[in-house]
């Protein structure tokens, strides 16, 4: 009896319990009925792995609690014959449901006007302040790079190096390719940056320059849509709001959205972060490559892909539309688009400095080791004209030692003739950049270091790879001054631009208003030359007797090279 008691009461339990009903149905070709395979369905943003469809289009989704969004779509691929744009509809378990998929237009329009970014703010207005504020907004006018290009983009642009006044008039430097991509990717490579007028264009990186990328292969080297990214521009005038993303459950009336698993993974990123001159091979940017040679990109769970980085996940769940505030989604579905870079918190973060010294016979000797923990891909990173310097001082009673070995800060550690503060070549130190050299247009003299679309090799690479440290030694002479310390110093500065070239150009600041120049970490300590400090290791002292001994021998010694000695 005591058995067929609680037998009983579950036995009426389950009988007063509706029976469990799963969502089911059939993703279908709204043109021609036919089920489609592989489509992925899944009630809106839920994080489940999602049902994909056989052959049949048949799904079943496990029950829900009242009326879903159910989703379906493919994972967009160039390949496919037809590719489908996410579609939604509402169900309810026990009613079988069908969800009908609208393809892709195969033709795209040129000339296309995908229209600004303040096209997608009435909807995504956090994501849209967030990304004005960026390094990308703005790309297409960006004053350092017009300096470059053209010598138009600030007061004193035309000093020095400027790209169209030294090569042939139809070369375009490809300089529009990342700067102004929905324009240049409709010619690709024959859009001279300066002559961008489209408001698109001046966007620069905007929403749909990285939302109208339909593709990334594995041709990485490739300048992006030279032969790197697919962008895609459907030949249809009901909207310009044709998009890519990696959420396979965006559905939205007026926004066409697919999904492109792409986007999540740091191959995306290298499309315009990864490339090489097109005509002799030499590296101008790597950094996806060097994210592929560290330790982050390693499977496991310490995995950090470009975008965890860089498009960190919100704080906890929220919408990622403005209007309605639905569907709420989990955090790691709502991604910053600050696209946080080489900020000072950022650098100083990820990577480290440390100091060392101690007395050595006559001399002091120094070790500073610079290490890169915490970035996914060298330090420095980006374009050639990035650098970080390490300076490293030893003062006693305020004056500098001389140094006697070790390593000095190179060349482009100072501009041009400069000895001010900021000038620092040949002091003690290193220096930290990809040093490319080659002829300018091709022709004259091998000179260094140059952009990347002069370059023809690499004259030197003393980055830091991303796990890495860089160890370097130094030796100063103590001489023969009775003092008591030594203070010994050193500064890691990051630089955006190589010295001279901010002189030339007059650049006091970033486009973004940061300056050219930043402290990532500086260190300082004492060394007792007389003892030690800490770990520092000792000068061996003298005991009483041996000290009055050497005192009695310098007197005799005195006395003997006096008057009364000689006689």
């Amino acid at each position: 009896m005591r058995f067929r008691l609680p037998l009983l009461a579950t036995l009426l339990l389950l009988a007063g319990t509706p029976a469990r009903a799963d969502i089911t149905g059939i993703v279908v070709d709204d043109l021609t009925g036919l089920p489609i395979e592989g489509a992925r369905v899944r009630i809106q943003a839920t994080t489940d792995a999602p049902f994909v469809t056989g052959a049949d289009g048949l799904f079943s989704l496990p029950d829900p609690v009242g009326v879903v969004t159910i989703t379906a779509v493919t994972p967009y691929d160039s390949a496919n014959a037809d590719n489908y744009i996410t579609g939604s509809v509402d169900a309810v378990a026990g009613v079988d449901t069908e969800i009908r998929l609208t393809s892709l237009p195969t033709a795209d329009r040129v000339p296309y006007d995908p229209g600004t970014s303040t096209n997608c703010a009435s909807c995504h207005f956090d994501q849209f302040s967030e990304w004005r504020d960026s390094r990308h907004a703005g790309a297409g006018v960006n004053p350092w790079v017009l300096d470059l290009f053209s010598g138009d983009g600030t007061p004193g642009g035309g000093n020095g190096y400027v790209f169209r006044d030294t090569h042939d008039p139809d070369d375009t430097g490809f300089c529009a390719t990342c700067h102004a991509p929905l324009v240049d990717a409709q010619d690709p490579g024959n859009v001279f940056l300066d002559e961008v007028t489209e408001p698109y264009g001046l966007d620069g990186v905007s929403c749909l320059a990285c939302h109208q990328m339909a593709e990334v292969n594995d041709d990485t080297d490739a300048l992006h849509h030279l032969g790197n990214t697919l962008y895609r521009f459907p030949d249809d005038p009901s909207t310009p709001l044709w998009v890519w993303g990696p959420l396979d459950d965006v559905s939205f009336s007026v926004m066409r959205a697919s999904y492109q698993p792409g986007f999540s993974d740091a191959k995306f990123c290298a499309s315009c972060h990864q490339y090489n001159n097109p005509e002799t091979g030499a590296p101008g940017q790597t950094t996806y490559d060097e994210w592929l040679a560290g330790p982050y990109s390693v499977p496991g769970p310490d995995f950090m892909a470009c975008q965890d980085c860089h498009m960190p996940a919100a704080d906890g769940p929220g919408p990622i539309s403005s209007i309605g505030g639905t569907p709420i989604r989990p955090a790691e579905q709502r991604r910053s688009h600050e696209f946080i870079g080489a900020t000072p918190p950022q650098l100083s973060d990820a990577i480290g400095l440390t100091l060392d010294a101690w007395v050595d016979g006559e001399e002091l000797a120094v070790q500073a080791r610079v290490s890169n923990d915490g970035a996914g891909h060298e330090f420095p990173t980006g374009v050639s004209i990035r650098n970080a310097v390490l300076v490293v001082e030893a003062r006693v009673d305020g004056e500098p030692l001389a140094q006697v070995g070790g390593p000095v800060v190179p060349f482009y550690g100072s501009a041009a003739g400069g000895s001010g503060p900021e000038d620092l070549a040949g002091r003690p130190g290193r220096g930290f950049a990809r040093v490319l050299e080659g002829r300018i247009n091709g022709s004259g003299p091998v000179v260094a270091p140059v952009l990347f679309i002069d370059a023809e090799a690499v004259q030197s690479d003393t980055r830091i790879p991303s796990g890495g440290a860089d160890v370097s030694d130094y030796r100063f002479a103590l001489g023969s001054a009775l003092v008591a310390e030594a203070e010994v110093t050193a500064r890691l500065v990051y630089r955006r631009a190589w010295r001279d070239l901010a002189v030339t150009k007059g650049w006091t600041e970033t486009p973004s208003g940061d300056p050219v120049e930043t402290e990532v970490q500086a260190e300082s300590l004492t060394v007792d030359l007389t003892g030690s400090v800490g770990a520092i290791r000792p000068v061996p002292a003298l005991s009483t007797l041996a000290l009055l001994l050497m005192i009695s021998l310098l007197l005799a010694a005195a006395w003997a090279s006096g008057p009364a000695g000689r006689r």
